[in-house]
């Protein structure tokens, strides 16, 4: 057993020996460094992951429930975070059937739910009437943790009392909200507005005026009016976009198109587009004659009255009386005259068409627009150079864009009018303008990606030339190693002064041949 050992000492010297002291380093040190790595991931891959047991929002109430419950079943390997309950992701499942199973947690409150159970005979109505409404207390509240930012929330509903007599005013509900707001967020005014919403839709007749909302700091949460969102800066940033699209393709379709003609490099088109962006809405109820040449209606019927009357009539006479008879202040009748009479009635009804549009007016029209456009001259330090015939073309090309732009408000514009929204001046440009062009930049990603294809190979073979010299030199270093250095046989007196420097060479030689070395060369370098 001993001599076994001896000779893996042996050997494990003589492999040591192989290396220099600057590799013995390194490999200890690679050594150490994957032993640590390994135990390390050991460690981190035996480490259990913690994962919530039951997701939303708890409340310290469900977190005191459930830390009650674990430590009843004598489970220990749990960690309370804020308003979470942590365990093993292994036992989550298994733990949440458990707790589920017995009701935990319970929350706050009494849940709508506590009606499908047998409450008891013996309730009366205002016993009833107060779990009723804590019950959509507790819902409420749990609605109201939905909403993304509200951690938690407090719920006290205010009911009216019933009555079977009328009133001249009837009574409404009123609720008063504390919501707990998770830290680092606000709440925005849609989101505020969300809320009122809610707690109006799930309460009968309970007004939004009769609703307060506050936050944990004690500050009211008031309901924003509809119209107030479309002045929000949402709203600003979309109709600031839509404005800057709508000049940026004038502009860019007129540099691709006068480019084309003038030379890219010498043209340069500025564009301001001012929009109007109300959306109208309007009815209108039109009456139109069937027949538009003649302004006539379609008949629908006709009917003629022809009357005739003959008869013998009696002539006014008399003297105006007051008798018994007669009528006071009226003459009498004396006599009688043959009369005739003819009555003609013609009655026609037409009918006409009968429209009734509702027209919505879309916004994002165009009420003015201006465009300018700077031409650099032939002649760069010669404006004139730049004939007023090109200009005149150019102003009618684009007079052309602005008169189509400004045909959806149903105006006629004069030429003058066209005219004073055109500038086309003529001067000599300091740079070129970069037109922007849509899509990706090819070119650009190829000629990057190349770049960095070429760093990689770069890098790799740097890094396999250095490993094949590192490798070249430890083959040298070790041939040198391993080589025996043999000393010649001088021929010397024995009691002379050579054979002491002798023994002393061969004694430095065989301890420490580094040195022996140095000094042969310091020698050869001498001579």
């Amino acid at each position: 057993m001993n001599e076994r050992l001896q000779q893996w000492r042996e050997k494990l010297t003589e492999f040591s020996a192989r290396f220099s002291k600057k590799q013995k380093m390194m490999i200890g040190a690679i050594a150490a460094f994957l032993i640590i790595s390994a135990t390390l991931a050991i460690y981190i891959a035996s480490r259990p992951t913690y994962v919530p047991l039951f997701s939303g929002n708890l409340t310290e109430v469900d977190v005191a429930q459930i830390k009650t419950e674990l430590d009843a079943t004598g489970y220990a390997n749990y960690q309370i975070q804020g308003n979470s309950v942590l365990v093993p992701e292994k036992d989550k499942y298994n733990l949440a059937a458990d707790l589920t199973a017995k009701g935990v947690p319970k929350g706050e409150g009494v849940r709508l739910d506590i009606f499908s159970q047998n409450i008891g005979m013996g309730m009366t109505d205002r016993q009833f009437d107060v779990i009723e409404r804590d019950a959509m207390q507790t819902q409420l509240a749990d609605l109201l943790k939905m909403v993304d930012g509200v951690r938690n929330a407090k719920v006290t509903l205010v009911m009216p009392q019933e009555t079977v007599f009328a009133r001249e005013n009837e009574e409404t509900a009123s609720a008063s909200i504390v919501v707990d707001v998770e830290p680092g967020k606000q709440l925005g005014p849609q989101q505020i507005n969300a809320l009122y919403n809610l707690v109006s839709k799930s309460v009968p007749n309970l007004p939004k005026d009769k609703i307060a909302i506050m936050n944990q700091y004690s500050e009211m949460l008031e309901m924003a009016d509809e119209g107030d969102n479309a002045y929000s800066l949402d709203q600003y940033e979309k109709q600031r976009k839509i404005k800057k699209d709508i000049e940026t393709d004038i502009q860019k379709n007129l540099q691709n198109m006068l480019g084309t003609i003038l030379g890219r490099d010498k043209v340069f088109v500025y564009t301001y587009v001012k929009l109007n962006f109300d959306k109208t809405q309007r009815e209108e109820q039109l009456v139109e004659p069937v027949d538009k040449e003649n302004n006539e209606g379609i008949i629908i019927s006709a009917e003629k009255i022809q009357e005739t009357y003959s008869g013998k009539g009696a002539s006014a006479g008399g003297t105006a009386g007051t008798g018994e008879t007669q009528i006071p202040g009226y003459p009498g009748a004396t006599g009688g005259e043959n009369v005739e009479s003819e009555k003609i009635e013609d009655r026609v009804n037409r009918e006409v068409n009968r429209i009734k549009q509702n027209i919505v007016g879309q916004p994002y029209k165009i009420e003015d627009i201006s465009i300018n456009v700077g031409v650099e001259p032939p002649t760069a330090d010669q404006a004139d150079s730049l004939t007023d015939e090109v200009k005149k073309d150019i102003e009618q090309i684009i007079g052309n864009v602005v008169r189509t732009s400004l045909s959806s408000q149903g105006t006629e514009f004069t030429e003058d009018q066209i005219n004073q929204r055109v500038k086309v001046f003529a001067q000599a440009f300091n740079g070129k303008q970069e037109v922007v062009e849509e899509g990706n930049n090819w070119t650009l990603i190829i000629v990057s990606s190349i770049v960095g294809l070429l760093l990689i190979v770069a890098v790799v073979v740097f890094i396999i030339v250095r490993r094949r010299r590192n490798e070249e030199e430890q083959a040298v270093a070790e041939t040198v190693q391993t080589k025996p250095f043999e000393v010649p046989e001088l021929q010397y007196a024995e009691d002379g002064e050579e054979v002491i420097v002798r023994k002393q060479l061969e004694k430095l030689a065989g301890e420490k041949p580094e040195e022996f070395v140095n000094l042969l060369r310091t020698w050869l370098a001498d001579e």
